[in-house]
């Protein structure tokens, strides 16, 4: 199972609102987690502004800063596949968005996207 502590694993000063949408995240990736039956590697969790800047400064906005996404290695897009696989099917059960596109790893976030859909592009 993703433990709290991976989802804020450089102790970043937290509020009781990012605490609260960290507890949020953290039920509903591990519900992907029991379903996927295969560890989850946390690549980046909660993140600071200065974080985000360095990270993907195009996205001042972005949902880690609130406690509200986890990115999860996926090297063969594997994770990806499986997702997928359903439709959105997964992700609904789950409460769960995920942006499109990317490389090596699955965005979860843990509020709709701007579009509504379940995979959507950032």
């Amino acid at each position: 199972m993703i433990e709290l502590k991976e989802l804020n694993s450089k102790a970043y000063p937290t509020t009781p609102e990012i605490d609260s949408n960290l507890q949020i995240l953290l039920e509903r990736v591990n519900k992907i987690r029991v379903e996927w039956g295969k560890p989850m590697k946390v690549t980046s969790g909660l993140r600071s502004q200065a974080d985000q800047q360095r990270i993907n400064p195009a996205a001042p906005k972005s949902k880690h800063l609130l406690g509200q996404a986890v990115d999860i290695y996926d090297p063969d897009l594997s994770l990806t596949a499986w997702l997928k696989e359903n439709g959105s099917q997964r992700l609904i059960d789950a409460q769960l968005w995920c942006e499109e596109g990317n490389r090596n790893w699955v965005h979860f976030q843990c509020v709709s996207s701007k579009s509504g859909n379940r995979w959507f592009l950032p």
